[in-house]
């Protein structure tokens, strides 16, 4: 039994992910909820679904709901003016929290302002990246950074979507997977559901993806 602890759980990625993951019968899942009335929030399931409610601001909060877990999926979906470093600050909680757990993997949702140009800057940075979400594309790409120079030891996987990230697209059950590179501005053009997504997290608790991926729809 594979113990996946799901940090925004009732977040749209987080809700695709955990109901995909029900369909495994090897897996438990632990919704981690921000407060307890959030249970109301999550998808009505077969199953019961185990939860615990965390604050991502405490180290041992984190540390209490981590305590059975062997994969942390990080779908929190920061929004706002938020720090340059506020999803790195999160990353370094989530690993001190978790120091005394060995082969412990965390999978995140990342975000595609992160992606490299052919120009050595960052999607963030180009004219066509939306203002709202600036903060966010910052905070992406320093975790990013800050992830791709972990010692070797550490166990993590980035997963980051296409721009093109589609709330209510259907789940085709299939996806498209590109390792990180130095040019991505192909994968600008390309677009995936939520739901196809989810399904790529999914094969990563699974399979156990470590490092970098570019993950998008299949081509039609």
């Amino acid at each position: 039994m594979t113990n996946v602890l799901i940090l925004g759980a009732t977040g749209r990625t987080g809700v695709s992910v955990l109901q995909q993951l029900l369909e495994y019968k090897d897996i438990q899942i632990i919704a981690g909820l921000r407060q307890a009335s959030d249970m109301s929030r999550l998808p009505k399931t077969r199953y019961p679904i185990q939860t615990s409610v965390v604050d991502i601001n405490n180290i041992s909060s984190l540390q209490h709901a981590a305590e059975k877990a062997d994969v942390i999926v990080n779908a929190i979906r920061m929004r706002g003016d938020i720090p340059e470093t506020a999803l790195v600050d999160l990353d370094k909680r989530i690993r001190k929290a978790v120091s005394c757990r060995k082969n412990l993997l965390t999978i995140t949702v990342g975000g595609a302002g992160s992606l490299k140009m052919k120009n050595g800057k960052r999607f963030w940075q180009d004219i066509t990246f939306p203002q709202r979400t600036l903060p966010r594309g910052r905070a992406h790409t320093r975790l990013r950074d800050y992830l791709e120079v972990l010692p070797a030891s550490a166990s993590w996987a980035y997963l980051i979507p296409p721009p093109a990230y589609i709330p209510d697209g259907l789940r085709v059950g299939a996806y498209q997977r590109w390792e990180a590179a130095n040019d991505e501005t192909e994968f600008l053009q390309k677009n995936i559901s939520y739901e196809d997504f989810a399904t790529a997290v999914c094969d990563a608790v699974i399979e156990r993806w470590k490092g970098v991926y570019l993950v998008a729809g299949v081509t039609q």
